[in-house]
């Protein structure tokens, strides 16, 4: 069964420093909605959605607290944005970028968390939509600073069109730069080969179905490292001069320039 009902999108922000600076922003999103109860599979219709999304939600409040409690100054302001209707096709994000808080135009970034490392400590860093925009370059930055080299996706996930399936697709629309990072398949306990099995096997057996619940193992480690590797991205683009740029023929830079004229 399905109903019409109100569902909302939940923001805070954290006010930057610079006098200038702070009237533009990097938008950090994760989205809170999953299924709901579905089709039984052995029995359970309770599609939890553990990895998809709760602890990605649970990593956008911890950078939130940590940037607001623990005094951590940014020149640019920080929205931080849970949004809803995510997997009924990205209706919050898309939403927001109709209906913003803050101007399109002094939107200068997105960071997408839709999901959060839970295997194990990971060696590499793949940035989803990094290629797109100057958003590559403080990937790098980031990635270098953390230990961690960025990888690309591999050829076993080629072809699922990544940058298009999360709600870092209707900002790029809107015109702003976007990224999600996503830990790469080389893992400190294990081959390319059985991280790439630990990969297929969770697409397969647990994605969107009633199993992706607590009584799968979370490696709280490896959560913890992909959420300070996020911290690192968020705290270098909140702090930047310059604002990230699409790449000269990406087709989202038309947008950009049509919100900056517009003031919009």
């Amino acid at each position: 069964k399905e109903r019409d009902f109100i569902a909302r999108n939940v923001i805070g922000m954290h006010e930057g420093s610079d006098p200038e600076l702070k009237d533009s922003y990097v938008i950090i999103t994760a989205h809170y909605d999953h299924l709901g109860i579905g089709e039984p599979v052995r029995g359970d219709s309770v599609y939890n959605g553990v990895m998809d999304n709760a602890i990605g939600c649970a990593a956008l409040l911890e950078l939130a607290r940590v940037f607001s409690k623990c005094n951590v100054k940014t020149k640019r302001s920080i929205i931080f944005l849970l949004v809803t209707g995510e997997e009924h096709g990205l209706l919050g994000s898309t939403y927001y970028t109709d209906h913003p808080v803050r101007p399109l135009y002094k939107t200068i970034a997105n960071v997408n968390i839709d999901g959060i490392a839970a295997f194990d400590y990971f060696k590499s860093i793949i940035g989803i939509g990094a290629e797109l925009s100057t958003l590559e370059n403080t990937l790098y930055e980031t990635a270098r600073e953390n230990n961690v080299f960025v990888s690309q996706i591999p050829e076993a996930f080629q072809g699922s069109e990544a940058f298009s399936k999360s709600d870092q697709i209707a900002f790029a629309s809107a015109g702003i730069p976007a990224i999600m990072l996503y830990e790469g398949m080389e893992y400190d306990n294990m081959t390319l080969e059985e991280g790439i099995e630990m990969q297929i096997d969770y697409a397969t057996n647990r994605y969107h179905t009633p199993f992706d619940d607590l009584t799968q193992e979370i490696n709280y480690d490896a959560a913890k490292q992909n959420t300070q590797l996020l911290f690192t991205l968020i705290y270098k683009i909140a702090n930047s001069e310059v604002a990230p740029q699409w790449k000269d023929g990406v087709i989202y830079k038309n947008e950009r320039l049509r919100t900056q004229a517009e003031k919009r």
